[in-house]
């Protein structure tokens, strides 16, 4: 029974009262005002009072109110970014877990962003761990070596030229001092044999060459066959034997003797140089070599100030920031199914657009079904408290009726056709029969 029903049997009851009412006035006017009072008023309120007690407890619930049937759990769905729809994941009627991918939007910048966020935290651990490690071993090694040649560049300066250093300067111009002299004196007797043997040898081989050419030379391919390339070869040694015979019997050249020449006066300035005090500045250059050498190895051994570890840790942390910024740029185009529920609704295709806050799915726990209460009055809503047990019926399911268990009672009410209501949900027993037959949105009658 909805409410339109109540309140109708509620005025009828009124009608009622209001004509014995009127029944006993005129009673008492045109009747003897003792008995005929007494008599008309005690039968027709009695009758009235009998009548309207036997039809309101007879029909009339405690409580009667209608609502709709809804999920236990449900929720529209929407993004929080904007771009075009890459993939859709469900359909209508789909029955999806918690975290279930629902809707993907295309996302190259933000995964681009993400690898790019995820390679500059990589370096800045990277350098941090550098820096905590501190300088290798090989490193220290190396460092302490320069140290150690600076030093000797210095002392060799100061000190001036060490018995080696002199002998070895000795040795140089003694070598180049015998090739003036070899230069000077021309060939030998056993270097001019040897060039004329050389040049002999080369006409002997250019003769059998040229022999063998003249045999063959009346052929078409003459130019291809090998006795042409031996002979073209034969010819270049004979040439370059016959030049250097001509050299050796020449004897060296103005320009050779300058060479050797030039190459003695070297020798004889090194072993000046050698020889010859340390300049000022040259001391001074060799000081701060010793100087800056003997620093880098002392950072070294030191190894980073704790500013130097701090502006480190602080990038790291910059860039884990950039990381965790980047990861949820792109989560935002997932859309993800917070609860378990099954999809009621699709609002979008692939390739459209997507904009925030729009809602494109709709989620529900259809598994757990509710009535959440649409008429429920003022009058009424003082009698019923959570916990009560109460009958639903449903409109598509004649017959059927839902044992149901109040959850929860809006606090505040609502004005719905200038009726005071308020909403109360109804948490239906899954075990009944007809339970499969719900459906989202169907009309319902609660009664107590």
């Amino acid at each position: 029974m909805n409410k339109q029903t109540t309140s109708r049997i509620r005025r009828m009851v009124w009608v009622i009262l209001l004509f014995g009412g009127l029944v006993v006035v005129g009673a008492w006017f045109f009747l003897d005002r003792g008995a005929a009072l007494s008599m008309a008023s005690s039968d027709v309120l009695e009758t009235v009072e009998t009548t309207a007690s036997e039809t309101v407890a007879a029909e009339l619930p405690a409580i009667t109110a209608d609502g709709y049937v809804m999920p236990a759990h449900y929720a529209l769905l929407s993004f929080a970014a904007s771009n075009t729809v890459a993939s859709i994941d469900v359909a209508e009627g789909d029955w999806v877990e918690a975290g279930a991918t629902l809707i993907t939007l295309e996302n190259s910048a933000q995964r681009a962003a993400l690898a790019q966020a995820e390679a500059n935290l990589a370096q800045a651990q990277a350098n941090l761990e550098r820096l905590q490690a501190g300088a290798r071993a090989e490193e220290i090694a190396q460092a302490q070596a320069a140290a150690e040649v600076a030093e000797l560049n210095l002392y060799r300066l100061v000190d001036g030229a060490t018995p080696e250093q002199v002998a070895s300067a000795d040795k140089a111009i003694a070598a180049a001092q015998a090739n003036l002299a070899r230069v000077q004196a021309g060939a030998t007797p056993a270097e001019l044999t040897a060039a004329e043997a050389t040049l002999r040898q080369a006409e002997a081989s250019l003769r059998n060459a040229q022999s063998a050419y003249n045999q063959v030379s009346w052929a078409n391919d003459i130019g291809a066959r090998p006795e042409s390339l031996r002979l073209e070869q034969a010819s270049v040694e004979y040439e370059r034997a016959k030049a250097q015979h001509e050299n050796v019997v020449a004897g060296a050249t103005a320009e050779d003797v300058w060479v050797a020449q030039t190459q003695v006066a070297q020798a004889r300035a090194a072993k000046d140089e050698v020889l010859a005090d340390a300049h000022p500045a040259d001391v001074a250059r060799a000081q701060a070599n010793v100087r800056s050498a003997a620093a880098a190895l002392d950072l070294l051994e030191a190894g980073p100030r704790p500013e130097e570890i701090a502006a480190a840790q602080a990038q790291v942390a910059a860039a884990a920031a950039a990381v965790a910024q980047a990861a949820a740029a792109l989560e935002t185009t997932s859309l993800t199914a917070p609860f378990a529920g099954e999809v009621s609704s699709v609002a979008v295709r692939a390739g459209e657009f997507v904009a925030p806050g729009v809602p494109v799915i709709r989620l529900g726990n259809t598994r757990q079904w509710v009535v959440e209460t649409d008429t429920l009055s003022e009058l009424d809503v003082v009698s019923l408290h959570e916990g009560d047990v109460v009958a639903v019926a449903v409109d598509a399911l004649p017959g059927a009726t839902f044992r149901g268990r109040v959850e929860h009672i809006q606090p505040a009410s609502d004005f719905k056709r200038g009726d005071v209501t308020y909403t109360a949900t109804i948490v239906l027993d899954g075990a009944g029969d007809g339970m499969s037959d719900l459906r989202w949105g169907m009309s319902a009658a609660v009664t107590k």
